[in-house]
């Protein structure tokens, strides 16, 4: 169980990182770390992906660890192409499309590490 548990610490601090690095880029100062911004992205990809098979291997959320594997596989692709996709004025739909999805992998991370303790349901 503590390896999910790290794994998830990691994709946290990327995130962190990432949302960091990727405003620096937005506003045009810190291109210079793109190649740092996709090291990180490939890495919490990869931590997501590790996460989603251990949970396949220990028969916990199923259905959530092969969704999993394939938000990875999305947000792999969007990222590495997005440069390509709608160049011009409206590349910051593409940029935010890239963050909001990134960002998405946290949750689902979060509900296939071990722990996660679902909320009660509020009675009336």
């Amino acid at each position: 169980m503590a390896v999910p548990r790290a794994l998830l610490m990691f994709m946290r601090l990327g995130a962190l990182l990432q949302v960091v690095v990727g405003i620096g880029m937005w506003t045009g100062h810190l291109y210079s770390l793109v190649g740092v911004h996709q090291i990180i992205g490939v890495l919490f990809v990869l931590a997501l992906w590790s996460i989603a098979v251990i949970a396949l291997v220990q028969r916990r959320s199923v259905g959530l660890a092969t969704f999993a594997i394939a938000w990875g596989v999305l947000v792999a692709g969007l990222g590495f192409s997005q440069q390509a996709i709608l160049p011009g004025d409206f590349h910051w739909i593409i940029r935010v499309l890239h963050l909001v999805i990134g960002l998405a992998s946290m949750p689902i991370a979060e509900r296939l590490a071990p722990g996660h303790v679902r909320a009660a349901p509020v009675a009336a």
